[in-house]
């Protein structure tokens, strides 16, 4: 029989984070042996996606600096956040092959995602409760796009999934320190690393900074409601974020030839899907990695030149068709929480004849994330208000250009803390009450 102080130990160890943490990280590495084994290096079936990413680290780590993004275009470039690259080129200067340097490019997303289980529960636990923080956690474990997304993609959605929870999780820390009072040296300290933090996302994500002003908004009301000043600890942290992205956007500036804010190519994905030749939410083939017309157009003009272009005209069509507009971010809409058109062309799917089953999966998973908000909304309207505005603001860059399930992925932790949330609620509901007997 175990002693007491043994089933203690035992019981902390069940109901901490780190063990999802760790059987997230296991059952990703076991998946990503699999995928490999007896696998044909000419033919692959699970092919890692996500050339830029690869190519601009492939550059760096030979020491050609951050440089060709695509085959044909081989030149200095600004359509990629510098972070990501950056971590993938430490794996081509470690392993030589660029088979060992996928390899590493999915380790390190496994860890990302595993990672993300942290602050998954430390919010779940903020919001509901230990155990709904702890249930949260381990869905993550097992939600499949947070299980085969790092695999196939080279990219950095699962970086910016934990950036994002570490940004909320730290969004709710600065709220709680008001009542503890810390000192002014202290209270500057966190609020600068807050800034820092989203300069981080920024460089990284660029998209995850429509956030900013939204949760900067939000601890802003919620200090004023107990009567403490913001405006100075708002401005330290704006002011150490623009500070922080200041040596990159000196760089693009004088690296390829115009002002840039971390990323140069908005203009180009927003024409994507918007053009005369989008049949469906948009239109791949016209991107200059695929189109010899518009690589050449790309070389001549220059990245800020050809995407000012290209922003121009996107606007020209939408003002021209404002209709068929409106009808291609309906359709991004629905892609983005049902992943109808995503799943036609996203290749591990494809080869695992799993469409259907994808479409009602994430259709489902969204339904049951969106009410879960609702009734949290309902119940905890102030604490649970930043996750369901990274839900619902994050995504509207992707309704107007182009949607993905790698670009949702950012927001699919707060979707999993929502969806366990609704099912703890469906338990308490449905779970038959015991009356207490009347004495005799």
């Amino acid at each position: 029989m175990p002693s007491p102080r043994r089933a203690t130990t035992f019981a902390s160890i069940l109901r901490s984070p780190a063990l999802a943490v760790i059987a997230a990280y296991l059952l990703r590495m076991a998946l990503m042996w699999l995928t490999h084994r007896h696998e044909d290096p000419i033919h692959p079936r699970f092919q890692t996606v996500g050339l830029e990413a690869s190519l601009v680290a492939r550059s760096l780590a030979m020491g050609k600096g951050f440089f060709g993004p695509f085959p044909g275009y081989q030149a200095t470039t600004a359509a990629l956040a510098p972070v990501y690259p950056f971590l993938g080129a430490i794996g081509y200067k470690l392993f030589r092959g660029d088979s060992y340097a996928t390899l590493f490019f999915q380790t390190m997303n496994c860890a990302f995602s595993a990672a993300t289980c942290w602050p998954i529960c430390a919010i779940g636990k903020k919001l509901f409760g230990e155990k709904i923080g702890l249930a949260s956690a381990w869905f993550w474990v097992f939600l499949p796009y947070a299980v085969y997304l790092p695999l196939e993609w080279a990219w950095d959605q699962s970086l910016s999934a934990l950036l994002l929870a570490l940004i909320v999780l730290a969004t709710f820390s600065l709220r709680e320190e008001t009542s503890s009072s810390p000192s002014s040296s202290s209270s500057s300290l966190r609020w600068s690393g807050y800034g820092l933090l989203w300069a981080l996302a920024a460089l990284t994500n660029p998209t995850l900074c429509i956030l900013l002003p939204f949760l900067l908004g939000w601890l802003v009301l919620r200090r004023r409601q107990i009567g403490l000043a913001s405006l100075k600890l708002v401005a330290t942290s704006v002011f150490m974020f623009v500070l922080a992205l200041a040596p990159w956007t000196i760089r693009n500036y004088y690296a390829v030839g115009g002002f840039v804010f971390v990323k140069s190519n908005f203009g180009l994905e927003f024409w994507l899907g918007n053009n005369p030749a989008v049949k469906e939410v948009y239109s791949p083939a016209l991107h200059p990695a695929f189109d010899v017309r518009e690589r050449i157009a790309l070389i001549l003009n220059g990245e800020p030149n050809y995407n000012r272009a290209k922003m121009h005209s996107a606007i020209a069509y939408i003002e021209a068709h404002p209709g068929r507009f409106l009808q291609l971010s309906a359709e991004r809409f629905e892609d983005n929480w049902t992943a109808n058109y995503d799943t036609t062309i996203d290749p591990w799917l494809l080869a695992l004849h799993i469409r259907k089953a994808n479409i009602w999966f994430c259709t489902l998973f969204s339904i049951a994330s969106i009410v879960g908000m609702i009734l949290a909304l309902r119940a905890h309207f102030w604490n649970s208000l930043p996750l369901a505005l990274c839900i619902l603001v994050l995504p509207i860059p992707y309704y107007i250009t182009h949607t993905s399930l790698r670009y949702r992925h950012p927001i699919d932790p707060f979707l999993s803390i929502f969806t366990v949330y609704l099912f703890a609620r469906l338990w308490s509901a449905l779970r038959p009450r015991t009356t207490p007997k009347l004495a005799a």
